[in-house]
């Protein structure tokens, strides 16, 4: 699993974005602080997962995707590493154990926007649109928190 987000990372980058990647968020890690990460070694994971939904922010902007593409194939590794994270949650400050909780509501939210993902995150449905939207806004932002705590 670990080497497919890998190779995943380098196919989403590979499609490229059009040049259009100036206003996108990005999930990145916080400044260094003074004390280490309290799991370092889901890092390199968590960094990875991170690149792949940064990426799927330029892939979901109207435009459809083909099945390789999509971006709802993440979600399993998403999910993967935010069990790994819970797994240790009592190192982790409060806000990152709340944000674990945060991306576990949003990835229950997204499951049903397989077709939205497809459609490259529109579709004819508007409550389909905003429902998945929503969720999708708030997994990124959850899943930064959990990065940025980690």
């Amino acid at each position: 699993m670990r080497y497919s987000a890998i190779a995943l990372v380098f196919l989403l980058v590979g499609c490229g974005t059009g040049g259009n990647t100036t206003s996108l968020p990005t999930i990145t890690p916080e400044p260094p602080s003074s004390s280490s990460s309290p799991l370092p070694e889901l890092q390199p994971r968590l960094d990875a997962i991170g690149i792949l939904l940064t990426a799927c922010i330029a892939r979901l902007q109207g435009e459809p995707v083909g099945t390789a593409d999509n971006c709802a194939h993440l979600m399993p590794d998403v999910t993967g590493v935010i069990d790994e994270v819970a797994k240790q949650s009592e190192k982790l400050p409060p806000g990152g154990r709340s944000a674990v909780e945060q991306v576990r509501k949003a990835l229950a939210e997204i499951a049903p926007c397989e077709p939205w993902f497809a459609a490259g995150g529109k579709s004819a449905d508007a409550q389909l649109n905003v429902r998945c939207d929503k969720a999708w806004d708030g997994l990124f932002k959850s899943y930064s928190a959990v990065r940025n705590a980690a």
